[in-house]
């Protein structure tokens, strides 16, 4: 039965997102160069090209269809946070000098650099495991089995012993920063 929230015809257009993403992060970043300020044109053909090799990378696509939503759910908390902040009084200013600032500025980039990565590596592996399910694996890496009886990359990484190790490497990372920095 046919609802108005049944979106199943939208998966004829599946490939449209990541051509129009790789082909405006690529011309932004080629833009952005110095070889290619006054040659629009061809970091305009060289993003196109690109963006055309990523429709026949079944890989590239599902990593860009998997990741997109996360990153955008990371963007929308990271404002809701700012804006969490502000509504208790911090000023706009004082944010922007904190995230930017030179005494969090470099873990705050460090922070959004490791949680993109994650999300982007995360989803890489999940749609490699989806193409090629590894079936042997010699042992318990996860602790449970994923559902389906394949390894799964997010049963792995919120395991509470991964957690752990992360939670503890989190702490070392921040203490040494800290012991470093005072003198």
């Amino acid at each position: 039965m046919a609802t108005p929230l049944d979106i199943t015809a939208l998966k004829q257009f599946s490939g449209i997102f990541p051509f129009l993403l790789v082909l405006v992060l690529v011309y932004a970043v080629l833009s952005r160069t110095d070889w290619f300020k006054e040659k629009q044109g061809i970091a305009a053909l060289i993003a196109v090209l690109v963006a055309i090799m990523t429709l026949f990378s079944k890989v590239a696509i599902g990593t860009i269809n998997l990741m997109a939503p996360w990153f955008v759910l990371f963007v929308i908390f990271g404002v809701l946070m700012v804006l969490a902040y502000m509504s208790f009084g911090v000023s706009e200013k004082t944010v922007i000098e904190t995230i930017t600032g030179s005494e969090y500025g470099s873990s705050f980039g460090m922070w959004v650099l490791s949680i993109m990565l994650i999300i982007g590596l995360g989803s890489l592996f999940t749609v490699i495991n989806k193409e090629q399910p590894i079936t042997e694996l010699g042992g318990n890496v996860t602790g449970a089995a994923a559902p389906s009886g394949e390894f799964g990359f997010w049963q792995t990484l919120f395991h509470p012993k991964v957690l752990g190790l992360a939670l503890v490497l989190m702490i070392a990372y921040f203490t040494i920063g800290k012991i470093s920095s005072s003198e």
